[in-house]
């Protein structure tokens, strides 16, 4: 199964890029539950790698990839230069002053603030995949796909259970944000210009020395690099935990919460902090990053996590 919308090809700021379900068969018959891996910031459901999926499926898991809905299609001067003048071009074309406006002001560099989705949309596009897919489901989110997933929560939402990977945590990433300021500037700067002017205003080497610290082929990075797209401002910003997005506090069996013991983006105080949000023992995988699914050395580890885990929800421990 295959779901999609298809983004329209005008540039307007209401045209934002629809979300997909790629599924993933699981190797043999059975009755477990499918899993729903949810990507975080700037990603897609291209981030699970085909060795990460397959624990699950060899496992008799069905999976599925999604990816959220995105900026609106069409460059900004950041990541463009030559669109302002196709913008001015087709404005002048087609008369309309409103919307030379409209457009001129989707082009400019941090339009991401004003043009996409927020984390709202983000957890109504996850509602309907659940629909879609009609059958007992566990949310595995990363990142922000996290963020997005105790959001659901919060908006009761009954997936069959939540895996949080790396997570944002419940009450946002305003103390990571603050560690990161104080002790890793170059990242807290390339983040800043990630989220406020896009993939392209940011330095690659600064993203993959932190996103990956144990290392990725040059060629590897290149393909993740690649595929990396403008983030909505209206999304990333309500991972800052204000206006809140998680359910309330208080014990839930039915969520796991795992992190990476050199995740530089969600330290490993904040896991605990959120298993201890969620009265759950967090787990850690030692010298893992932020990208366990890239981590040959982590992750089968990390996997496992999640799959010793799975049985006790399917017997409603």
């Amino acid at each position: 199964m295959h779901t999609t919308a298809s983004p329209s090809e005008d540039i307007t700021l209401d045209s934002y890029q629809g979300w997909s379900l790629t599924r993933h068969e699981a190797a043999g018959a059975g009755d477990l539950p499918d899993l729903l891996f949810l990507h975080g910031m700037s990603a897609g459901g291209w981030v699970w790698t085909e060795r990460w999926l397959g624990h699950f499926t060899e496992a008799g898991h069905r999976c599925w990839t999604m990816s959220l809905p995105g900026r609106p299609v069409g460059a900004t001067m950041a990541t463009d230069p030559g669109v302002l003048d196709r913008v001015l071009s087709q404005a002048m074309q087609g008369g309309d002053a409103g919307a030379a406006l409209d457009a001129l002001a989707a082009a400019l560099p941090g339009a991401s603030l004003f043009d996409g989705p927020g984390l709202d949309t983000l957890t109504g596009a996850l509602a309907e995949a659940l629909a879609a897919i009609g059958r007992p489901t566990v949310v595995v989110g990363h990142s922000l796909g996290g963020a997005v997933a105790q959001n659901l929560l919060r908006r009761g939402g009954r997936p069959a259970a939540t895996v949080l990977l790396c997570s944002a945590p419940p009450y946002g990433l305003w103390r990571a944000s603050m560690e990161m300021a104080t002790t890793n500037l170059a990242l807290w700067k390339a983040m800043f210009d990630l989220s406020f002017f896009g993939v392209a205003a940011t330095d690659p080497r600064v993203i993959r020395d932190n996103m990956f610290p144990n290392g990725i082929s040059e060629a590897e990075f290149r393909t993740v690099l690649s595929r990396l797209t403008d983030e909505a401002l209206a999304a990333t910003a309500r991972t800052s935990g204000f206006p809140p997005f998680a359910p309330l506090p208080g014990p839930r069996s039915d969520l796991l919460v795992i992190g990476a013991g050199k995740d530089r983006f969600v330290p490993p105080l904040d896991v605990h902090l959120t298993g201890l949000y969620y009265g759950s023992r967090p787990r850690i995988v030692a010298g893992a990053g932020h990208m366990p699914m890239y981590e040959p050395a982590f992750l089968s580890e990390t996997a496992g996590h999640i799959l010793d885990w799975l049985p006790g929800i399917a017997a409603g421990d």
